[in-house]
């Protein structure tokens, strides 16, 4: 863990010993649990500012949405920031209303308002496609602690810790055992024979002077877009140590955010005096214009440079253009194939008066290298929410001049978990009845070996070029992959999204005549509040 990491998730710590709650938390960025907030965020006449997330709660229109929303709908309704909550006379009255329907526990002295929730994820299940002579068990045991609070009306903070052990599915064993990661989550260490032990947390500091102004320090991910995927910035990969300014202007129809990280890559520096190397580090700085044009309407321009921050000689002077608050200044500058790597790209979202989204990415990473995304999604059905996407990238796009400076963050990349060269369409199918939830969703994607991987540098590249059968190799080694996961949940306790749930995940990989399958059935009772993606 780096010492701003540490830092941070120390501050939260503190802070929660003596803070409350208020509206400039983050809501939380999990897909599935603000499917009723983003109905409402997208009616025809909301004017939320939607595609960069998580969304700040004091930025969010009170009125957008609620006139439609039934009696049960608006129990859940933003119910991550609403203080409602019934009063307990009894122990027992208030373990009820603590395991089902509020924080476990909460703090309120007016000024001052703090919650504690224990955050969990045991899961169970067997791939019944495993045919290995001693079957893997598959098991998932997670523990920790949400902490979320604020002085007054303009600070708020939020800090959050896990702690797990697992064993995986096949191709997810893999994974991390080529990368050293657990996808979203970070580094691993083995645990018994074939499994992994690792921990994650999560933390940051929330400032607003007025209601147009917010500033947040903290190690979080972040997601640009209002579909399944991002090609601009998505929350696939760990977390980093990040500065964010976001400010409203123009009667709130302008929404510009400020963006810089610290991201790492996994490879060791030069052996010196300390016990073990530390790792090789890059930076980034984005920035973001989202316009609510008209009603129906929202359009952002995004713009992401990953600066090198070191080479072979040591740590390189500070770049002052790190702090350029200019969009696109970095890039015309930078350039596109140099060592600090810039991305550009809109951002588009379509709202229908008959409670239909239309959103497309563009993307440009330089030369040939591309990316777009379409998709819709449809709300018109009071239970039910349909969405399909269409995503799509060019060859050794995000890739760079430089190994290290490519658009990745702990071997995982920053935008696609596909990395380039692939088509991907992908449907989803949600339903949601009071406390019952449902998901279908399907992935179908194709993709070639040559161009895919985004952490090949431009020197790599042109000798594949040289090649004069390299387009060849590229047919040769086409993969299928065809993923269908499912699952049924209870929600147990909207505060937290504590949730059972029973789930499937079928995945087909097929290339070069070679097929491997996963059917990986499982049982789970967790506080869901992230997004962690096992799709790819």
């Amino acid at each position: 863990m780096n010492t701003l990491h540490k830092y941070i998730t120390s501050i939260g710590f503190l802070l929660a010993s003596f803070c409350g709650f208020s509206q400039q938390q983050n809501l939380p960025l999990t897909r599935e649990f603000n499917l009723i907030n983003n109905k409402a965020f997208n009616e025809f006449n909301a004017s939320t500012h939607t595609s960069f997330q998580p969304i700040i709660q004091s930025q969010i229109r009170a009125t957008d949405g609620l006139s439609w929303l039934s009696e049960s709908e608006k129990e859940y309704y933003l119910t991550y920031v609403s203080k409602e909550e019934k009063k307990p006379k009894k122990f027992f009255g208030w373990l009820n209303q603590s395991l089902f329907y509020q924080n476990f526990l909460v703090v309120d002295t007016g000024n001052f308002y703090l919650t504690v929730d224990p955050t969990i994820n045991l899961e169970f299940g067997e791939d019944n496609q495993d045919e290995t002579f001693i079957k893997q068990q598959i098991f998932t045991n997670t523990r920790g602690a949400l902490i979320k609070g604020n002085i007054g009306k303009k600070f708020s903070f939020q800090t959050a810790f896990y702690e797990s052990q697992s064993f995986l599915p096949n191709y997810l064993d893999e994974f991390v055992g080529s990368t050293g990661v657990m996808p979203g989550q970070g580094r691993v260490k083995q645990f018994k024979k074939t499994g992994f032990d690792y921990a994650y947390s999560s933390g940051y500091i929330s400032y607003s002077p007025s209601k147009h102004f917010n500033f947040q320090l903290g190690n979080d991910k972040h997601f640009i877009g209002d579909g399944y995927r991002s090609l601009l910035l998505s929350d696939l990969s760990t977390n980093y140590p990040y500065l964010k300014a976001t400010v409203l202007f123009a009667k709130d129809k302008l929404q510009y955010t400020k963006l810089h990280a610290d991201l790492t890559n996994l490879e060791r520096r030069e052996d010196g005096s300390v016990p073990e190397p530390l790792f090789k580090r890059k930076s980034m700085s984005l920035h973001y214009l989202n316009w609510l044009t008209t009603k129906w309407l929202n359009i952002g321009v995004f713009e992401s440079t990953v600066w090198q921050t070191e080479d072979s000689t040591g740590t390189l002077p500070f770049n002052l253009l790190q702090l350029n608050p200019v969009p696109f200044v970095n890039t015309l500058t930078t350039g596109f194939n140099n060592l600090n790597h810039s991305i550009v790209g809109v951002n588009t979202k379509i709202k229908l008066p008959f409670k239909t989204v239309l959103y497309n990415q563009l993307m440009y990473d330089g030369a040939s290298k591309y990316g777009y995304q379409a998709g819709f999604t449809f709300y018109g059905l009071k239970i039910l929410t349909l969405q399909a996407e269409y995503n799509h990238v060019e060859p050794f796009t995000y890739s760079s001049f430089g190994y290290l400076q490519n658009y990745s963050h702990y071997n995982q990349p920053l935008a696609h978990p596909l990395g380039a060269n692939f088509n991907e369409i992908i449907g989803i199918i949600n339903y949601k009845y009071k406390r019952l939830f449902a998901q279908v969703k399907v992935n179908v994607a194709n993709y070639t070996t040559i161009g895919n991987s985004i952490f090949l540098s431009e020197k790599d590249l042109e000798l594949f070029f040289k090649n004069t059968s390299w387009q060849i190799i590229i047919e040769d080694n086409s993969t299928q992959l065809t993923i269908l996961q499912a699952h049924l949940g209870f929600l147990i306790n909207p505060k937290n999204n504590l949730s059972f749930l029973v789930g499937v995940n079928h995945r087909t990989y097929e290339t070069n005549n070679f097929i491997d399958k996963t059917d990986y059935v499982y049982l789970s009772i967790q506080t869901n509040l992230r997004n962690l993606y096992t799709d790819f």
